[in-house]
């Protein structure tokens, strides 16, 4: 709606999911249900929560775009369209990356467009970025055909995947590519001789957390048959590979707050089925993340790309 607790946006992880479904815990992009809110939500939190997930999956945006440069002319098209754009991160980086494009930021949530369209602004791109408030579920608005549309840990979300495929097909150029950036291997952040890692407390957390998202999603993200999917409601070239966002030892401030907005996030949905050494030791990590060297942050998506015949 960027290779884990949030509605789907700006390139989600599981934990971002978690933040979606606390609050009823991505996407990260995502398709946000604003009535699922109660009045006193603090959309604010949400936002920077979801800010943060979006400048986390800056590399694989990069590497993804350098990945489509043989059949997209970047410096050249007209039109992207971000569908489940959060507060959109990812909506500004396709914005740098294609230079001379309009781009559409779609989203049904008010307060997380009212923060794309400030951060636009300060960024200096608020003419060529634009927030539409809508459902990937109904009709879409009548807009420009894209050439490029993203969706990022969004798809997953919705109840009718055929028929979403089916409209995003026909809002394609012909030619035009679909990227969708969906689930795959669980985070890493420690050293091979972590004693979380040896203990096994960090793969508790991330199997529980997939666990849970399983079972509320009713279904599992990471297998899901997007390539059947998508050549069955008309794209081709379709191609599913596994990409990065990877950030190296030594961390700077912003993947350190991920780290720890991470375990959080994972300890308030999962801390319940944890034993009691694991949630110690993992608020250890939370409590020691701004200042360890050590840590690194690697997260592994899905991205499966196709093309409008």
């Amino acid at each position: 709606m960027g290779t884990h607790d949030s509605p789907p946006g700006d390139g989600p992880t599981e934990h971002q999911h978690e933040h979606q479904h606390e609050n009823q815990q991505g996407h990260q992009h995502g398709h946000h249900h604003d009535h699922d809110r109660g009045p006193d939500f603090d959309w604010e939190a949400m936002a920077d929560s979801l800010e943060l997930d979006g400048s986390i999956m800056l590399p694989l945006v990069s590497d993804v775009v350098q990945s489509l440069s043989a059949t997209v002319n970047w410096s050249q098209i007209g039109h992207v369209l971000d569908v489940g754009c959060g507060p959109g991160v990812i909506a500004g980086a396709l914005a740098r990356h294609a230079p001379w494009a309009s781009v559409t930021g779609l989203d049904t949530s008010e307060p997380l467009l009212e923060r794309l369209q400030t951060r636009m602004a300060a960024d200096g791109l608020g003419e060529r970025v634009i927030a539409v408030n809508a459902d990937l579920e109904a009709p879409l608005p009548p807009m420009e055909p894209a050439d490029v549309i993203w969706a990022s840990m969004v798809l997953h979300h919705v109840n009718d995947p055929a028929a979403v495929l089916a409209s995003l097909l026909q809002q394609l150029r012909p030619g035009g590519t679909l990227v969708l950036v969906e689930f795959a291997g669980p985070a890493a952040v420690l050293p091979s001789d972590d004693p979380l890692l040896a203990s096994g407390a960090w793969s508790r957390l991330e199997s529980n957390v997939a666990a849970v998202l399983r079972e509320r999603l009713g279904l599992d993200p990471v297998t899901l048959d997007w390539p059947g999917r998508l050549a069955t409601a008309g794209f081709t070239a379709i191609a599913d590979r596994t990409r990065v966002a990877w950030h190296d030892a030594p961390l700077e401030g912003r993947s350190r707050r991920w780290i720890a907005q991470h375990v959080n996030r994972g300890l308030r949905t999962v801390g319940d089925m944890l034993p009691t050494a694991d949630i110690a030791a993992l608020q250890d990590l939370v409590d020691l993340a701004a200042r360890r060297s050590d840590l690194f942050v690697r997260i592994e998506r899905r991205v499966i790309t196709a093309r409008r015949p």
